[in-house]
């Protein structure tokens, strides 16, 4: 084949792409004319400095007395990235063992190019020597930076669809959108994420060149074997630059590979149009072998394992890049094949080869569906992960991998608002530029099967996105998602349309391109940073195109060139074009909701956006970690191990065998959910087992969600072989964790046993409309399930037993929750508030069998499960403790003011009474082996109850130490012993601490525990009670010191009848002490509770027999008195 083959665009004439180059001549051009000829520049230049600064506006909110925050979790690990490869030049972390214990990990997606340069970037501005804020605070503009210069590709994207001027309006909408893109890119979030379109723009800006330069050429196979390199070399040159954008993508990001996908797909396409065209597929398949031979060894330099993990730089980068190069070079030798042959039939002759890919092409689909083996597998998986719209487990509580229709405005905006949120009117210009460089070389070529193909493919698209019931029914009847199936028709259209006539190779690309990132991102909606850079692109050619209609062409002229020929309707069309793509949302915010909250309805713009961003919750967390880093033993020398030096924190670790870490001795873990794992690791310098690359996330919510001490441990004990996951000393939990409608749902996915309707579900509250009943979420009421799960026992109750009864002035009363029902159209019978003017939610009764039997008999009603208040009696947990919290109230957060007031005025309750213990933002709790206490002189069979009151620094209203009381009950032998093993100590705190490998605990109690029996009365009707005080110490709760505390109970008058004579074997004890009383928290010194709008009363009324809790008091003890007998 001649390299003369058909030349031309479907428009006629040459293709209209061109190469870059300077040949500008200077000679006698003044400095204004060059500026008129370069227009560009410093528009550009001006874009650029705008984008930096919106997105530095809120940088004094990360840099607080000198110390450096980012917002996220993932920011936080790549601050140990940078500053280990600050102090390693070049090199970067092979393993890190301060992360998922006890394994440690190696992460593909950290230590890449994008911390190198930040490294980089920090020794240089600290001349050789950065300090740690310093390369902090680089680390913290960087994603600005990064952010602002991605306009940079996108103009040249523009600049080849839509011209100068096309490059120009991209860059202006990147610039105003006020969406992901902008979030991603602002001030301390400092995750690769925005380097990511940064690097992809150029890589796709290299390989439209290199296409263009191909299609120029025209490059074919003879010319290698005649050796006429000169011939060849513009075509390698350009298409190897292509292969090293590609590479360093790869190297910023090795899931990146979804990139070479979207170019594999391309030259199918490409070679199948070129075919329709009469040109040969020999050019793209030049570009393919040079660009992916390229990228083959620039991922192998970097290969980390020999495994097919997209998530690294392992094989599935290099493997993938020769797959790619070598079907390349199939389909030009098999396009070749078919023009070279003759097959007697014209049908044959022309749609051959584009009927035998299309069938290769479906094989390879059916082969990735039904072949269970990998790579099969892994390429299924990671299709369906990335533009499937399929959303499993590990990514349903990533709130970045949401998809994209899913997302919290929905619920206020619809799907159509929330992308008009997301970019305005510029994402329907955008569309609408696609489809019209898709159409246009079939509308152009004007025969009548290009409009009946058109009007066909019409029709699809309407039926699937139109009658979508209908063709959901028929996904599901062939055994296909629907959302799989639609995307599946779209790329047989698209293909259809390519086999009968030649598009431009650039054209086709950025389609093909655009179309696989549009698919990411509605099915996770973080690639919408880089839908961004598309919507920008398309709507350059879109405004080429619409200037094309009226005439104009700014194409590649300069503007002394053009403007005086534009007439006044023309200029008038420019300006009414531009206002269509940035009017609406990108400059002036529209109301798309209809809440009445201006904050929720009404679109954000970028400058507010960028001048609103904050760290977020690590400054809490920060709190308490601090905390962790100064008050507990170093990484190897828990129980003074004294191994802390064989595990520096920055050291340099290789990875070792089965990435399986052999700590030293005395190393242990911290628990928490995985969110929390980078903070930990980096604030507070100790090793969390769950961290936010997931790892953990499983064996996190099996062992958070326990039911008991006994099931945690099995958790514990089936993390690993060799029983280093059982020293996980530390357990974090902060209120979001144990709150339903934040992340409580999170460890509920991950769960193997469980799922949500075993913890809660929804009281309804049914309201009268113009329109009917109106049913909203009133507040989640909780199962037992979620009162027994660890979590939820520690942060709710410090780890002390619990019961569904309110303490009033009037004795404990057991709680009663007393609802309507009402059956959804679906069936569903939902738990509703009781309606009706006297109607109330709760009822009190004296005992739990007055309350069982209420419940019974009225059958729409439960004990308990709402608030602090099990259904059941939840008993103390002997083995953790609180060691610490954060300073911050849980009040801090208008999300949980929201909860706590929205289930305060469904029940009726003040907010202070749905909190057992104080509501800290963060709690650390410490499992430690426990201390025993051994006593003796109760009664046989008796009920004890061991009790201590406990301070917490700071954990107050207003920083202000708060007090609670660990409760733990246990039952007598025979002989009148018993035993207790309980969590906290009373005395010898100043005897452990971090020198000797123990935690100095900040919450120490005030005094020794109490240890009661059951009150009863005697023969003389005294009433008398089994006591006894006993101190137990540090050691024997921490484990270093063998023993038990030892205590001898004896008999205690509570009461006595005035003037009656106890004959029994008393002690006595002064008249009217208190040291068995608790005294109502002064802020609860009155009964009133909480109206909900006014309507419930609260005037203190006492409280009868299956009455409502108008005038319960907070949950304390009612005050007693000790007498002394006569």
């Amino acid at each position: 084949m001649s390299r003369s083959d058909s030349d031309t665009t479907p428009d006629g004439g040459e293709p209209a792409s061109t190469v870059p180059g300077l040949g500008y001549d200077f000679a006698g051009k003044s400095a204004t004319d060059v500026l008129r000829d370069f227009y560009q520049i410093p528009a550009l230049l001006a874009v650029v400095a705008f984008m930096l600064w919106v997105r530095l506006q809120s940088y004094s909110n990360f840099v607080r007395d000198g110390e450096v925050f980012f917002s996220g979790n993932d920011a936080w690990y790549h601050l140990r990235q940078v500053e280990y490869t600050v102090a390693n030049w070049p090199s970067t972390m092979p393993f890190d063992p301060w992360t998922y214990y006890p394994y440690g990990t190696s992460t593909g997606q950290f230590g890449t190019l994008y911390d190198q340069l930040v490294a980089t970037a920090a020794l240089v501005v600290g001349l050789g020597s950065p300090s740690d804020q310093l390369v902090a605070e680089t680390l913290l503009v960087a994603p600005a930076v990064f952010g602002a210069l991605v306009a940079v590709p996108t103009y040249l994207i523009g600049k080849r669809l839509g011209g100068r001027l096309g490059g120009l309006l991209g860059a202006a909408v990147l610039m105003l959108l006020p969406g992901t893109f902008l979030r991603r890119g602002l001030v301390g979030f400092a995750d690769h994420n925005i380097a990511e379109p940064f690097f992809q723009g150029f890589a796709v800006v290299a390989l439209m060149v290199a296409l263009a330069v191909a299609q120029r050429d025209r490059p074919i196979w003879e010319l290698v074997q005649t050796r006429e390199w000169d011939e060849l070399k513009p075509t390698l040159s350009w298409s190897a630059l292509a292969g090293v954008a590609i590479g360093l993508y790869l190297w910023v990001w090795p899931p990146g590979v979804l990139l070479l996908g979207v170019f594999a797909a391309y030259v199918a396409f490409q070679a199948v149009s070129d075919f329709a065209g009469g040109r040969s597929a020999d050019s793209v398949a030049f570009v393919a072998v040079a660009s992916m031979a390229v990228v083959a060894v620039m991922s192998l330099l970097k290969l980390q394992e020999a495994t097919f993990t997209p998530t690294a730089l392992s094989l599935i980068q290099p493997v993938f890049a020769v797959a790619t190069a070598a079907g390349a070079v199939a389909l030009a030798a098999l396009a070749r094949a078919f023009r070279d042959r003759e097959f007697g039939s014209d049908a044959l002759d022309e749609y051959g080869f584009p009927g035998l890919v299309g069938v290769l092409g479906a094989v390879g689909v059916l082969l990735v569906i039904f072949v269970e083996a990998p790579p099969f597998t892994t390429l299924e998986s990671n299709l369906l992960r990335f533009v499937g719209f399929s959303a499993g487990a590990a990514t349903r509580t990533i709130g970045e991998a949401q998809p994209f229709l899913q997302s919290g405005l929905v619920q206020y905006y619809g799907g159509f608002g929330v992308v008009l949120a997301e970019y305005g009117f510029a994402f329907i210009t955008a569309l609408a530029a696609a489809v019209w460089l898709l159409v246009k070389p079939l509308w152009k070529r004007g025969e009548t099967g290009d409009y009946y193909y058109l009007a066909g493919a019409t029709a699809v698209v309407l039926f699937v996105f139109v009658g979508k019931p209908l063709f959901n029914g028929l996904a599901g009847a062939l055994g296909f998602s629907p959302q799989v199936l639609g995307l599946a028709v779209v790329a047989l259209l698209v293909f259809g349309a390519a086999a009968r006539v030649r598009y431009d190779a650039e054209h086709l690309f950025v389609f093909v391109w655009a179309a696989f990132i549009t698919a990411a991102a509605f099915t996770q909606v973080r690639f919408n940073y880089y839908l961004a850079v598309c919507v920008a692109a398309m709507n350059a050619y879109f405004l080429k195109e619409m200037l094309a209609v009226i005439g104009v062409d700014f194409a590649d002229v300069s503007a002394d060139d053009v403007l005086p020929d534009v007439e006044t309707y023309q200029v008038i069309a420019v300006v009414l074009t531009v206002l269509v793509v940035l009017g609406p949302v990108l400059v002036v915010p529209l109301s798309l909701g209809n809440t009445g909250q201006v904050s929720i309805d009404r679109t954000s713009s970028a400058i507010g956006v960028g001048n609103s961003s904050t760290p977020g919750e690590v400054v809490y967390w920060n709190e308490n970690l601090d905390w962790m880093a100064d008050n507990t033993p170093a990484q190897g020398n828990l129980a003074g191990a004294g191994n802390a030096d064989d595990l520096d924190y920055y050291g340099t670790y290789q990875r070792p065998a089965g990435d399986d870490y052999d700590y030293p001795d005395g190393t242990y873990g911290v628990m928490s959910w995985w969110d929390y794992g980078h903070y930990i690791t980096t604030q507070g310098e100790r090793i969390p087992h769950a961290n936010p690359f997931q790892q953990g996330a499983t064996s996190a919510a099996n062992y958070l969600l326990a039911p008991s001490e006994e099931d945690a441990d099995e958790v514990l004990a089936g993390i690993d072989d060799d029983g280093e996951a059982e020293d996980m000393r530390y357990v974090m939990v902060n209120w979001e964790m144990v709150t339903v409608g934040s992340e409580f749902g999170a460890p509920v996915v991950f769960d193997d046993d469980t799922e949500a309707s075993d913890y809660y579900s929804q009281t309804l509250r049914i309201q009268e409309t113009a329109q009917g009943q109106r049913a909203t979420v009133a507040f989640f009421d909780k199962e037992q399930r979620y009162y027994d799960s660890l979590m939820v026992r520690l942060y709710q109750y410090h780890g002390s037993r619990a019961e569904p009864t309110v303490s009033t002035l009037f004795g404990d009363r057991v709680v009663v929750f007393d609802y309507d029902t009402v059956t959804g159209n679906d069936g569903t019978t939902y738990k509703t508030l009781p309606t009706g003017e006297n109607a109330s939610a709760l009822r009190t009764f004296a005992n739990e069998s007055a309350a069982q039997a209420f419940v019974e008999e009225d059958g729409t009603a439960q004990i308990g499960g709402f608030g602090p208040y099990p259904k059941e009696p939840v008993p103390a947990l002997q083995q953790y403790r609180l060691v610490s919290t954060s300073e911050t109230s849980a009040y801090a957060s208008s999300q949980y003011q929201r909860s706590v007031l929205r289930e305060s005025q469904s029940l009726g309750l003040r907010p202070s009474m749905l909190q057992q213990t104080q509501p800290q933002w963060v709690k650390t709790f410490e499992k430690v082996p426990g201390a025993t206490i051994e006593g003796t002189g109760a009664e046989p069979g008796e009920t004890l109850t061991a009790s201590v009151q406990l301070r917490v620094p700071n954990g107050g209203t207003g920083g202000n130490a708060s007090t609670f009381t660990y409760e733990q009950q246990t039952t007598a032998g025979d002989d009148g012993s018993f035993e207790f093993t309980v969590p906290y100590s009373t005395t010898d705190y100043d005897e452990y601490g971090p020198e000797n490998g123990y935690t100095n605990v900040s919450v120490r109690a005030d005094s020794g525990y109490t240890i009661t029996g059951e009150a009863t009365t005697n023969e003389s009707a005294f009433v008398v009670r089994n006591e006894g005080t006993v101190n137990v110490s540090e050691g024997l709760v921490n484990g270093d010191r063998d023993g038990a505390a030892e205590v001898t109970l004896t008999r205690e008058v509570l009461r006595a009848p005035e003037g009656a004579q106890d004959g029994s074997d008393t002690n006595s004890s002064d008249t009217n002490t208190s040291d068995n009383t608790s005294a109502l928290d002064g802020g609860f010194d009155s009964l009133d509770v909480v109206a909900d709008d006014g309507t419930l009363p609260s005037d203190g009324q006492s409280v009868v027999e299956g009455d409502t809790v108008d005038g319960a008091a907070p949950s304390v003890r009612a005050p007693t008195a000790r007498v002394a007998a006569p």
